[in-house]
């Protein structure tokens, strides 16, 4: 088994020597030596399939990373977008507690009105105020007084 094995490994070894050696004259030499045309064949099928790789990578790259790139974008744009809506609830649900108050001290206000110093002197005048009668005497005092 130890034979066999080596035997594939030297014939091998020499095989892929003998090509590097071929392919180093076909180069200096600028042209092929035997099997010109299926090895073209197979040069264009090598070439195809490396366009293929190179289109698929380039597709890879411009379109699929790019729309991941961009899915991100906008993810985050949604996050942040969805921190300012709440920010702005909660500053909005402050102002409605606030209107809330507001109305009720305004309703709790006009329910127990105090009376403002004006209203005082108001009502005292009302209180105090002369009869038409004790006016009227008045009138005349002040008449008769002031000849």
């Amino acid at each position: 088994m130890i034979d066999t094995a080596l035997t594939a490994f030297s014939i091998s070894l020499a095989v892929f020597i003998l090509l590097i050696f071929l392919q180093r004259q076909e180069r200096r030499r600028e042209r092929r030596f035997f099997a010109i045309g299926l090895r073209q064949w197979f040069d264009n099928i090598v070439d195809k399939v490396t366009r293929g790789f190179a289109n698929g990578f380039g597709h890879f790259s411009k379109y699929v990373v790019q729309l991941n790139w961009y899915y991100s974008i906008h993810a985050l744009l949604r996050t942040w977008l969805r921190v300012l809506v709440s920010v702005y609830t909660f500053f909005e649900n402050i102002f409605e507690q606030n209107r809330y108050r507001t109305k009720k001290l305004r309703a709790e206000k006009r329910k127990n009105k105090i009376p403002t110093h004006l209203e005082e002197v108001a009502e005292h005048q009302r209180d105090t105020a002369l009869s038409p009668k004790q006016q009227e005497q008045l009138r005349d005092k002040k008449l008769e007084s002031d000849d």
